[in-house]
């Protein structure tokens, strides 16, 4: 099985480094108020808890987001953990792989006018598709290029 790492922007690993830094901060802060007044009322205990309770599970998740963000090719199915949360893909419905060279995407079309947009680096777009293109004889694959002409392999 071939694993191919999600491709995230500048901006959204900046964002997801940040939003770890507050949820840690936040436990800090909580932590310290838990020192400061502990749990003199039931109120406050319980927003002592649901704060560190809401920080620990962001960090999970964004933990998970940054180290499992994957595309893995099986014998049946394309795979994208997005960290804890799992998308499967059937390959057998898999109508046709699109090159778009003007953007630079590479597109997934499903049966039922279904499709998804795969987020790999771009010198990876080749060994992807061939990878899929042979657990699936059937997978039509399309090249757009920029002046708006298709071509078939």
């Amino acid at each position: 099985m071939k694993s191919y790492k999600f491709k995230l922007s500048k901006l959204i690993l900046i964002f997801l480094i940040a939003a770890l830094v507050a949820a840690v901060g936040g436990i800090c802060l909580t932590i310290y108020r838990i020192d400061k007044y502990g749990f003199s009322t039931v109120l406050l205990g319980i927003q002592h808890v649901v704060i560190l309770l809401a920080c620990v599970l962001l960090i999970v998740i964004l933990v998970s987001i940054l180290i499992r963000s994957v595309y893995q090719i099986t014998d049946k199915e394309v795979v994208l953990w997005f960290g804890i949360i799992k998308s499967a893909y059937k390959i057998a419905d898999i109508e046709s792989v699109h090159l778009f060279t003007k953007t630079n995407k590479l597109v997934l079309y499903f049966k039922n006018d279904r499709y998804t947009v795969i987020v790999v680096k771009p010198e990876w777009y080749n060994e992807f598709t061939k990878e899929i293109l042979s657990k699936n004889d059937k997978i039509r694959y399309d090249v757009s290029t920029t002046d708006g002409t298709d071509e078939e392999e």
